[in-house]
């Protein structure tokens, strides 16, 4: 690839983008200054004939798609390296996640995955009301999508009933933000018809949740568990993928 010198130059002129955008992009640039990495005949062939496609996310595999932390460890323990303390309440755990969103490498500089958010952060709502509940949650959902927006974000919930999953629920349907996208874990053994049409409304109103097939994935993982991280791609908690071909 012949590197456009101009090209720089438009990045930091363009008034459509944020500072933040334009220093995504120039990093791109810089990326993509880099030959191609290495792959078969017949996968170049393929990129080149638009059968694949690496979907434009750069020239070196330095970083990956998908990373799923263990959300649930990192509130219990805290982190050294953050100087951060084990979460105590909600508020503690909303601000921890919202710390640690912000050094979850991927392609997009936006974490992928952000949790199986009721089963993280239902060991921490004590003795709060719904009503407050639901304060916190809308403010954290409306955070996510001012301060990480994009679309490849995503938020899993389900199967088992209770009221952090609701709220979002809830939330989400109000606010009608493209992010983060969000996933319905659904097990027909465990899951309440009311909560699953509460979920198939939501997608009416803002064609939010993707439904998954819980006990279908949960049989292809171990005990860890697993996350959904896209509207199809399953992965293992702590684990990750990348998307390059070869």
């Amino acid at each position: 690839m012949v590197f456009n010198m101009n090209r720089p130059l438009q990045i930091i002129s363009d008034k459509n983008l944020s500072p933040k955008q334009k220093t995504n992009l120039l990093a791109a640039e810089a990326e993509n200054s880099l030959p191609y990495v290495s792959v078969s005949e017949k996968v170049t062939k393929a990129l080149e004939e638009n059968v694949l496609c690496d979907i434009f996310e750069g020239h070196a595999p330095y970083k990956p798609r998908y990373v799923l932390p263990d959300y649930a460890k990192f509130l219990s323990n805290g982190s050294k390296h953050l100087e951060l303390d084990p979460a105590t309440n909600l508020d503690e755990a909303i601000n921890l996640l919202t710390i640690l969103y912000h050094h979850v490498p991927s392609v997009t500089s936006i974490p992928v995955y952000i949790g199986q958010l009721d089963d993280i952060l239902l060991p921490y709502i004590g003795e709060l009301t719904e009503a407050q509940i639901y304060q916190k949650l809308k403010l954290f959902w409306i955070m996510l999508d001012r301060t990480l927006p994009d679309a490849f974000m995503h938020a899993n919930i389900g199967p088992t009933d209770n009221v952090i999953c609701r709220t979002i629920l809830k939330v989400d349907a109000e606010l009608k933000q493209i992010a983060p996208n969000l996933t319905f874990m659904y097990d027909p053994e465990v899951t309440p018809d009311d909560l699953l049409r509460q979920a198939t409304s939501n997608i009416c109103e803002c064609s939010k949740p993707h439904i998954a097939n819980y006990p279908m994935h949960s049989r292809t993982f171990d005990d860890k568990g697993f996350g959904i991280v896209s509207c199809y791609n399953s992965l293992p908690l702590a684990g990750g993928q990348t998307h390059w071909l070869e």
